[in-house]
């Protein structure tokens, strides 16, 4: 892991990106010679993977975590005229799926020091239109799931966990995937592990699981069991389209990519857990800077690295991406609050200070660059010309 240095070699270091060795590509030129590409018998087993690994009754794939949000939104039943909270500090996917089903999601602030939503927050903005809570793993680290569950079983909420950074973390000991009511992974590239692109929706409710499976693929059903005309039962080629879905289908060709990944995920868990701990140590001590830590009882999945430089500027910030994007280290930040972007300023009329914790966190983080073959070497490297940086413009950060 600590060879020559990516640095040394001048090569660009991102802030994520996928690991692919020979056995994953064996494992998809096998399933090109296969006699399925798509809806074969990889996505089963792809399925079942995720099923054992997480400890959950069923899965679901889909094509991304896009994808697995708005099947876990049609899944819960969510209608018009029902609000769902969730953290505005999150990719645009998290709100935007509540959307899509004609509902209206309502922002709760995070808390500032790792974050994660809020479940005080959460309390505040509960109405008799409240239909579930969507929380969000920010970079691995596993949500306030005990407080989060309370409020849910209390106002009898649907607890929906946003897993896209989170696969292979764990809470007091049980996975991430069995926290929530229903959960959603993601397999893009920077992901813990990847399909190129693809979902996956995990739950321990057999209705939910059901109708996520239909709405993957155009809301049809072939199983005779599930028909409502039973007269067609003894057609082999009968189906029926239950509700209205999506062409959200997984390849097999993606999924056997999956199941070679999800055989690694222990490997990956422990390399990104170590670059985590590093940077973490590395920045101790320095009041420049606020490191990122676990919360107690947890292990996250590290699926970025959020350091917070403090007090810094927008302006001071640009350049120092600037410094460091010339010494071929490309940060990145997550995320730019979602009430903030002008398509929810227009429609729901959010401004600057809606959710001072969310702003704030935002303005100071930036993603460091950890994936599972990043050197420690090269860790260390990238710190040590951070602070250098900072030094020598003698920016009170």
């Amino acid at each position: 892991m600590d060879g020559v240095s990516i640095i040394d070699r001048m090569k660009p270091i991102h802030y994520g990106r996928q690991s692919i060795n020979r056995q994953d590509i064996d494992a998809v030129v096998k399933t090109l010679r296969s006699e399925f590409l798509t809806q074969g018998p990889m996505v089963e087993k792809f399925e079942k993977s995720v099923v054992r690994f997480c400890g959950v009754k069923y899965a679901t794939a889909v094509n991304s975590g896009t994808a697995a949000l708005h099947a876990a939104m049609f899944a819960i039943g969510l209608k018009p005229g029902d609000e769902v909270i969730t953290t505005p500090l999150s990719f645009a996917a998290t709100a935007n799926c509540v959307l899509y089903m004609g509902a209206t999601p309502v922002f709760a602030d995070v808390v500032y020091e790792t974050g994660l939503l809020d479940p005080q927050e959460v309390e505040k903005k509960i109405t008799k239109r409240t239909r579930a809570i969507i929380t969000v793993d920010y970079s691995g680290q596993p949500s306030y799931f005990r407080e989060l569950r309370a409020i849910a079983k209390k106002h009898n909420l649907v607890l929906v966990d946003d897993a896209s950074h989170s696969l292979g973390a764990t809470y007091h000991g049980g996975r991430i995937g069995t926290q929530a009511d229903i959960t959603t992974f993601s397999f893009h590239p920077v992901k813990i592990i990847t399909t190129g692109e693809g979902g996956m929706v995990v739950t321990n409710n057999k209705k939910f699981y059901e109708r996520a499976k239909r709405f993957r693929t155009h809301g049809i059903t072939k199983n005779p069991d599930e028909f409502i005309d039973q007269q067609n039962r003894l057609f082999p080629w009968h189906y029926e389209m239950q509700d209205l879905g999506f062409n959200y289908r997984l390849t097999d060709i993606q999924c056997a990519l999956g199941i070679s990944q999800l055989e690694r995920i222990d490997s990956f868990l422990t390399k990104r857990r170590k670059i985590g701990l590093t940077y973490t140590s590395l920045f101790e001590n320095d009041r420049r800077f606020k490191p990122y830590r676990e919360q107690a009882g947890c292990q996250s999945s590290w699926h970025f690295y959020p350091l917070r430089v403090s007090g810094i500027s927008a302006e001071k910030k640009l350049q120092l991406f600037r410094q460091l994007n010339a010494a071929g280290v490309f940060p990145q930040v997550h995320y730019i609050p979602i009430h903030l972007q002008p398509y929810y300023r227009k429609r729901f009329g959010y401004r600057q200070g809606d959710f001072p914790n969310a702003e704030r966190f935002y303005q100071e983080e930036m993603s460091l660059p950890l994936f599972a073959d990043l050197s420690l070497s090269d860790v260390k490297r990238i710190v040590k010309k951070l602070k250098h940086i900072c030094l020598i413009r003698k920016q009170k950060l």
